[in-house]
């Protein structure tokens, strides 16, 4: 994975986060197929790399919620952040709400 694809995928980490909190939420699992972003924000030693500063951030959002759990999935199981991402371009970065995400995240969890 290039280096400015690792820094746009710790960014929309960042962000997922930043939306959680301010929704109020405080249990969150939050799934990527992303495996270098995703060990990352689990180690506990200081990230040098180039989106170590975004990584950090992350970390300090996850002490914010009482329970914060990232974890890898394979692509081909992340069909609904898939389609969420596609829609940005097709929706002028609407977030989706309720019943329009549900079918897609239904399967993720099927498989």
């Amino acid at each position: 994975m290039r280096r400015v694809d690792e820094l746009a995928e710790a960014i929309a980490f960042q962000r997922r986060l930043q939306f959680v909190l301010c929704e109020g939420i405080q249990k969150v699992l939050l799934g990527s197929d992303c495996l270098t972003v995703v060990q990352r924000v689990n180690l506990l030693d200081q990230d040098r790399s180039i989106c170590g500063f975004v990584i950090q951030d992350i970390k300090q959002l996850k002490a914010l919620f009482t329970s914060c759990f990232i974890f890898h999935v394979r692509r081909e199981q992340n069909v609904a952040a898939h389609l969420l991402a596609q829609s940005c371009n097709q929706l002028e970065c609407r977030v989706w709400r309720g019943v329009c995400i549900r079918d897609a995240i239904c399967m993720d969890i099927m498989l």
